[in-house]
């Protein structure tokens, strides 16, 4: 049986979602969403960019609705590279700068920012979009989709968890049977207990591995770009503010890199000077090293230092997903 708080927020949730998916609207395109079951560090953002990489490349014009956790500006908004983690939240500044020629719109009301980003391609060159991706959009309920890919962490035993405020679950075990397709990240197999409790909520959806490959090393005072073969043997200090942290190390390790320390921050942790400091203290002249997402909350403040660099890393998944994706959202081959 549910605590007391669990009790409280169900309560919450489920008013909340009876009431917007009364008034769910449609886009005149389908819509992907991407998104998960737990608060954060399933990898959504990485899927995000890997599937609109796929998508270009199969010739789509593609358009990203997000939220924007954090950022402060009013949406719908088109974000740029070059705006602030403050500005526009992390993770969409991240996107705009790993999907160049991709628009990601920031909007709290995804239904409003996808009209926002067929307006923007009036007269443009490539068009207007043939596909949402919709950024975290499993419990966006003012937004109708065509498919609900449903991420879930190979290192977090979900079936474990409670409700928010208890536990990390945004909604009970039972939701994931809206599920279309599910992507276990941080694993080249799903296991097989792991496959066993996914089916005793959904028995339909296929199941796919992906996971994180490290593909280079930046600079971050210069923009130097590096083949992540120099962390071979390197000995350095990194530091993470994002949901899962071990998934960072696992990544630096796996390129062959020696952590001689490691700090953790909160998920969207804004850093100041201050942290700066105690991050260099701590690292006392090694090599310092995070993350892509922590480098967008960290520019105003790296800009001179020429010891932090950041990791690159890609998603892959397994064979079939993307073919999957296509098919089960009704887009043309």
């Amino acid at each position: 049986m549910k605590g007391l708080f669990e009790l409280a927020y169900f309560l919450g949730y489920s008013l909340d979602k009876g009431r917007k998916s009364k008034n769910a609207k449609s886009l005149p395109v389908p819509v992907i969403s991407v998104g998960n079951l737990t608060t954060g560090g399933t990898g959504k953002t990485s899927l995000v960019i890997s599937l609109c990489r796929f998508l270009k490349d199969k010739g789509y014009n593609v358009a990203v609705l997000t939220r924007g956790y954090k950022g402060d500006l009013p949406g719908p908004v088109l974000i740029t590279e070059g705006m602030s983690a403050k500005e526009a939240g992390d993770e969409p500044v991240m996107m705009a700068k790993k999907l160049p020629g991709i628009p990601v719109v920031k909007g709290a009301d995804r239904y409003e920012a996808g009209l926002y980003a067929g307006a923007l391609s009036k007269g443009a060159n490539a068009g207007p979009p043939e596909l949402f991706i919709l950024d975290d959009g499993f419990q966006h309920w003012r937004l109708k989709r065509d498919l609900d890919i449903l991420l879930l962490s190979a290192t977090d035993p979900f079936y474990l968890e409670k409700l928010i405020p208890v536990g990390s679950l945004r909604e009970p075990l039972s939701a994931m049977e809206r599920a279309d397709l599910i992507v276990v990240s941080k694993a080249r197999e799903v296991p097989g207990g792991y496959e066993k409790e996914i089916r005793r909520y959904n028995a339909h959806a296929p199941i796919y591995p992906a996971w994180y490959e490290a593909d280079g090393v930046t600079c971050c005072a210069t923009g130097t770009a590096y083949p992540v073969d120099c962390l071979r043997g390197k000995e350095v200090f990194a530091f993470a503010g994002i949901g899962e942290p071990y998934s960072f190390r696992q990544s630096l390790m796996e390129a062959g890199a020696v952590i001689k320390g490691f700090m953790e921050f909160r998920d969207h942790h804004m850093f100041n000077q201050a942290d700066i400091g105690r991050i260099k203290k701590r690292a006392g002249g090694l090599w310092i090293i995070t993350t892509e997402k922590d480098i967008m909350r960290l520019r105003d403040f790296c800009a001179g230092e020429t010891g932090f660099y950041c990791l690159s890393v890609k998603m892959r998944a397994g064979d079939g997903f993307y073919d999957e994706v296509l098919k089960k959202a009704g887009a043309r081959p």
